[in-house]
């Protein structure tokens, strides 16, 4: 087919997926895959579907241009260059990637000015409301501590730190694609000098290790690099799982989720939390600390103390492990949200919303009988 027809046609594939792939009237989206994808390897990715297949099913699909040897060393390669997701090692399975998280995180390393400018501004014309549509979202935030009003037990999904505790591990941890991207297109961060502080766990760390994009560490520097994140005013946002793969360490400035929430008139409603900073004006001092430290503008100061916009505030917890009067606390808020239990439920059920019960039912026939989704 013509060159820019299967670009356009891996777009729409693309746009199918949990958290979609919009198109643009400037056509950036079409920039981002000709930056990423050869032609020939956009024809390969238009034939796998969002479930994870193996090679011989594929084939089915690409045997006239592929031998089934030729095809599973380039869907290898396609994997390793992270544009396509690979599942198991003595049988794997392979499917096509979302942009976020996916594609981009894996271009940690080879990314580009020109490929970052472009995100950039697909974020902001098309690709940042498509993220943020969706009800169930992909990341949410849990505090840097548990100074928690009132006092009451903490579910473990919202205690990261009992969670490096308990899980088995491994760890690892990777420079941040955000942060490198900023760097590339001369923004460089404003709330910190650390660059590696992408952390994961558990199979995804193992993962990322064997490939060289992260670094292996002990279950005691994962929980150092969480009170690094404390102390250089980092947002914990792990991925929103009662098991998760990863936690992201993010700023307001160079953040693309924090970033793009702060473009919205309440940024607070596009964040999953649990929590709200609640002030004591008896204690406030009116320093400015937790205004300073705030990455969401959640924090006022007009009225000459402390005031928490609960449109802004997500519940990080970064303006109470500072406040040295103790006058700001973490609250519960009223409807605790109870996360998906792990990848796998998190993508169903954000698919099920996107799509409908019927949508995903149709998937679900399409992928037994061997048809892509």
């Amino acid at each position: 087919m013509p060159t820019e027809d299967v670009y356009r046609r891996l777009q729409q594939h693309l746009d199918r997926m949990p958290i979609g792939f919009p198109a643009t009237e400037s056509g950036v989206e079409l920039r981002l895959l000709r930056q990423l994808f050869t032609p020939e390897r956009a024809a390969v990715a238009l034939e796998l579907s969002a479930i994870p297949e193996t090679v011989a099913v594929i084939h089915k699909r690409l045997k006239r241009a592929y031998s089934r040897e030729a095809l599973a060393a380039e869907l290898d390669a396609m994997a390793t260059d992270g544009l396509i997701e690979k599942m198991g090692r003595r049988t794997p399975r392979y499917s096509k990637s979302m942009l976020v998280v996916g594609i981009y995180e894996r271009q940690l390393g080879r990314l580009t000015p020109d490929l970052e400018r472009d995100m950039l501004q697909y974020g902001r014309e098309a690709f940042g409301d498509s993220f943020l549509a969706t009800k169930t979202r992909q990341f949410r935030t849990v505090p840097v501590n548990l100074t928690i009003q009132p006092e009451r037990n903490v579910a473990p999904y919202d205690d990261i730190r009992a969670f490096v505790r308990t899980t088995v591990g491994p760890f690892a941890v990777m420079p941040c694609i955000c942060r490198q991207g900023k760097d590339l297109v001369g923004e460089p961060c404003h709330q910190t000098h650390v660059r590696e502080n992408c952390l994961t766990f558990g199979g995804a760390a193992e993962h990322l290790v064997e490939s060289g994009t992260a670094r292996a560490i002990s279950r005691a520097e994962m929980l150092q690099l969480l009170d690094d994140a404390d102390r250089e005013g980092l947002v914990l946002q792990p991925q929103n799982t009662q098991e998760p793969l990863f936690v992201c360490c993010c700023c307001g400035c160079c953040c693309g989720v924090l970033t793009i929430a702060k473009r919205m008139p309440e940024p607070a409603r596009y964040l999953t939390t649990n929590y709200l900073a609640v002030v004591d004006e008896a204690l406030c001092e009116a320093c400015g600390t937790c205004y300073a430290r705030c990455q969401l503008d959640a924090i006022s100061l007009d009225t000459g103390k402390a005031q928490v916009l609960d449109t802004h505030c997500i519940g990080c917890g970064l303006c109470v492990s500072t406040c040295q009067p103790g006058a700001i606390a973490l609250a519960q808020t009223a409807r605790e949200r109870v996360p998906p239990a792990d990848t796998r439920a998190l993508y169903a059920k954000i698919f099920q919303e996107r799509f409908g019960k019927w949508g995903a039912a149709v998937a679900v026939a399409r992928s037994a009988l061997g048809r892509k989704v």
